[in-house]
């Protein structure tokens, strides 16, 4: 019948102890209970039961390395036990009201927060990037590394490229205790050229939309031909072919197969957009179902959510109240359609002798947080699929039993607006990349340095190599660009610039014994990738 991979990427900005509510650490807070540990007792639950799934989950070395933060696990707890007793005393408004049908519904979030948090304490005692390792190990779950910060990389110079696969691999690998050889590209931004560096640095594949296929394919043994730079991008041109007469009549591409990209051996994975879509579209998708609990209507007391969608077409007032039972319905019969849909795709299409593929990829935190019933939904997808005639594998597996045997020149881009690189590089943040320029240079000058002059100044450069990391996330311009939090945004784009000069200057003339003070508060403040180092910006 043919293979389905489903791969979720799950990322957050670096917000440890950058503030709570609306934006900063309660982020993670947020998605731990509503995401991670949701989708961990799942995939827990299903290989308890013997549920052959397989299934693909990007992690973001940034994402891990404050999942592993013992201050940020203290933290998330007590966010947790804060949202158990919000549901308790709403309990006891609602039975006062009386109110039966919220009191219920009250009721039902007691005994899921309650689980949720036991769960966090007992069975996964705090180590959630341990409870995603432990799926990996026993094959049930691929695991995808990225980029340190999730960097926009074909907007950063090469040896910030490097730096940011270096560390990001590298974290991933002493987080995890796994090597993955996948790769989420931040935001799916790539350029020509990019496979080149991955392959440097051990990446054997990776997903990308499908608006960046080209429209042909050439045969595994052409190499691809030049394509001119873009005006955003700063990656080299692919090499002319070393005889373009050799080239073999090339054949449309197919989404429902993996290519190698450009001249190297790594593959591209492409996203179907139309299966895709059956989550992802605000007017089609599973979420905006009428019985599903809608997210942007809170208790004014609580926070808490007892509302549905109703209609999308409704206002915030007009919404109805939930149901969890009739919801669970719908999830039923969303996860059968998809299924349906997914064997319909792959009907008949492997009449060339080759095992088709079929990608769709979503962001974790979709799951749970945003559709509440998304994970139950993903867990019947994945029972009913692996029941059925369609063969469900992880990226890894799929490309070890069925290798590409054609290679593309992929458009340059992105997921985002346009498909190019607009979302991030535009009027209002260019100002961004500017100041991202002067940093790259100013962290050549102190590589060019030979020599440290003692530990306290080699500190100083491991913090200013963490702070430019920091700066160099694409979720700065993002929010800028898409308004969500662009004063916040702001806010931490300038001050990790700051620290980042700060611990330059430490670097180049700091004292021991005076600026001791200063050096612990930066390295307190931000914290991850603790085996960062000058050498990592070498190409």
């Amino acid at each position: 019948m043919g293979t389905f991979v489903l791969a979720l990427h799950s990322h957050l900005p670096y917000c440890r102890g950058a503030g709570r509510w609306p934006h900063g650490e309660e982020w993670i807070h947020e998605a731990v209970l509503g995401t991670y540990l949701p989708l961990l007792v799942l995939l827990h639950d299903l290989r308890d039961a013997g549920v052959p799934y397989r299934i693909v989950i990007g992690l973001t070395p940034i994402l891990i390395e404050q999942l592993a933060d013992r201050d940020i696990n203290v933290r998330a707890l007590e966010y947790i036990d804060d949202q158990v007793l919000r549901a308790e005393k709403d309990v006891r408004r609602f039975t006062d009201a009386p109110d039966q049908g919220r009191a219920e519904l009250a009721n039902f979030y007691v005994g899921s927060y309650r689980r949720l948090r036991e769960a966090y304490r007992g069975r996964f005692g705090r180590d959630l990037v341990g409870a995603f390792a432990s799926l990996a190990k026993t094959g049930h779950v691929e695991i995808l590394t990225s980029a340190a910060t999730h960097g926009y990389l074909p907007l950063l110079d090469r040896p910030s490229v490097d730096a940011q696969l270096r560390i990001g691999r590298r974290s991933s690998r002493r987080l995890t205790g796994l090597d993955p050889t996948g790769i989420w590209l931040p935001e799916c931004a790539y350029a020509p050229g990019l496979e080149k560096a991955l392959a440097a640095h051990g990446i054997t594949h990776f997903f990308t939309d499908a608006a960046l296929l080209p429209g042909h394919a050439r045969p595994a043994g052409d190499v691809a031909r030049g394509r001119g730079q873009s005006e955003l991008g700063r990656w080299p041109a692919h090499e002319e072919p070393v005889n373009a007469t050799a080239a073999v009549a090339s054949s449309d591409v197919d989404l429902l197969r993996p290519y190698y990209v450009g001249n190297s051996d790594v593959v591209a994975i492409a996203r179907h957009d139309r299966v895709s879509s059956q989550v992802w579209s605000a007017f089609t998708g599973y979420p905006g179902d009428a019985h599903y609990r809608e997210f942007h209507r809170k208790d004014t007391s609580s926070g808490l959510r007892y509302w549905r969608v109703t209609s999308v077409h409704k206002g915030l007032g007009e919404k109805e109240e939930y149901s969890p039972g009739r919801a669970a319905e719908r999830a039923r019969e969303h996860a059968s359609h998809f299924v349906n849909v997914v064997r319909a795709e792959l009907s008949g299409r492997s009449a060339d002798g080759r095992d088709p593929l079929l990608a769709v990829t979503f962001d974790s935190e979709l799951f749970g947080h945003w559709w509440f019933e998304g994970v139950d939904w993903l867990g019947l997808v994945l029972r009913e699929l692996t029941e059925s005639d369609v063969r469900v594998a992880t990226a890894a597996e799929y490309l070890d039993r069925e290798p590409p045997t054609e290679r593309v020149a992929l458009s340059e881009g992105s997921w985002g607006k346009n498909n190019d690189h607009s979302t991030w590089l535009n009027e209002g943040t260019a100002w961004m990349w500017d100041e991202l320029e002067r940093l790259a240079r100013e962290m050549d000058a102190l590589r060019a340095r030979t020599t440290r002059e003692g530990p306290f100044r080699e500190r100083a450069a491991r913090q200013a190599v963490r702070e430019l990391l920091l700066a160099q996330s694409s979720d700065w311009p993002f929010l800028v660009t898409t308004g969500q939090a662009a004063d916040y945004a702001v806010e931490r784009f300038r001050s990790h610039a700051h620290r980042y000069r700060r611990a330059v200057a430490l670097a180049h003339s700091g004292d021991p014994i005076e600026d001791e003070v200063e050096l612990r508060s930066l390295e307190l403040a931000d914290n991850p990738f603790p085996d960062a180092a000058l050498a990592d910006f070498q190409s």
